[in-house]
């Protein structure tokens, strides 16, 4: 007699063990996935934000560089052609301002006259302009200082030749000559935002009192801390002034050359700066060098 035996197939769940173990696994992918897409989220916006603040900076000291290189002077008078302040006023939010912010007016035959016309129908036949670089704190399009919407300014006015030559030219007080000539901080006027820092350094050639040549720095800057450096500075007719004074050791000299250095600062960085107070200048430096951008460039003056 055959006996059959049939055999039947069992099916088997995952153990807890097992369902422990995966979900171990699982964890430690996502987590690590997690960590990855943030880092690389991290960098995005770190890159993001450094091109950013590159390509405001580039505007900024390019435009400025071109309106330096093509500045005007006339020697043998006592009328102001340049003009370079550390501005008296704090500029930034409550909490925290900048800690230098210049504002430059000059004479130049900018490029961009006339709305960028010159040599058309609509060219007045002047070559000399008036212009101003000034940093400020305000909100980009409507102007007032509240902070929520406020941010650090660089604005460029530019006065065409017509009223540079009724109103700027042949004054001995340029900063105001260039106020009564037109209004300045307007939307029109914005160059770059989040320019935290803005200062200019004159280099000077000169002879000192023995007739030896030399060559020396002026910073321009809010808070005097060092030798020759000043909270004014200009070039007139007849020479240099420092501060407004007419008869400095380098009234003869020349500037060959003008250092430009700003620091921009990210959006977050701005945004923090709002709402944070910082105790020690360690803390400013450190959180400065985390959430901004230096840069700097030399403009060659031409000779007259």
């Amino acid at each position: 007699m055959k006996h059959t035996h049939n055999s039947r197939h069992q099916s088997k769940g995952f153990t807890l063990a097992e369902l422990l173990v995966a979900m171990s696994i699982t964890l430690v992918l996502v987590s690590l996935t997690m960590i990855i897409t943030g880092s690389a989220i991290d960098a995005w916006k770190g890159a993001r934000t450094e091109i950013r603040a590159a390509g405001q900076a580039k505007i900024m000291l390019n435009a400025l560089s071109r309106d330096l290189e093509s500045m005007v002077i006339r020697s043998g008078n006592n009328y102001e052609w340049l003009l370079a302040t550390a501005r008296g006023e704090a500029v930034g939010p409550e909490r925290e301002k900048s800690p230098n912010a210049v504002r430059m007016i000059f004479l130049t035959g900018a490029s961009d006259r006339y709305n960028g016309q010159a040599g058309t129908s609509n060219d007045g036949g002047g070559d000399v302009s008036s212009v101003s670089y000034e940093l400020d704190y305000a909100d980009p399009v409507w102007g007032d200082r509240s902070d929520e919407f406020s941010t650090f300014i660089l604005y460029r006015k530019l006065l065409d030749p017509d009223k540079t030559f009724t109103q700027v030219v042949h004054k001995d007080d340029l900063e105001q000559a260039f106020r009564q000539g037109g209004s300045v901080n307007e939307l029109a006027d914005l160059m770059c935002e989040n320019v935290y820092e803005f200062t200019t350094t004159f280099i000077i050639d000169y002879l000192d009192s023995n007739g030896d040549r030399k060559t020396t720095s002026v910073p321009v800057m809010s808070n005097i801390t060092g030798t020759d450096v000043v909270n004014s500075f200009s070039i007139t007719g007849n020479g240099l002034e420092p501060n407004g004074q007419p008869n400095s050791e380098f009234r003869d000299g020349k500037v060959t050359s003008i250092e430009l250095s700003i620091t921009v600062l990210s959006d977050e960085g701005v945004k923090i700066l709002k709402k944070r107070q910082f105790r020690r200048a360690e803390d400013k430096a450190s959180f400065i060098e985390e959430n901004g951008f230096r840069y700097s460039s030399t403009v060659i003056i031409p000779q007259f």
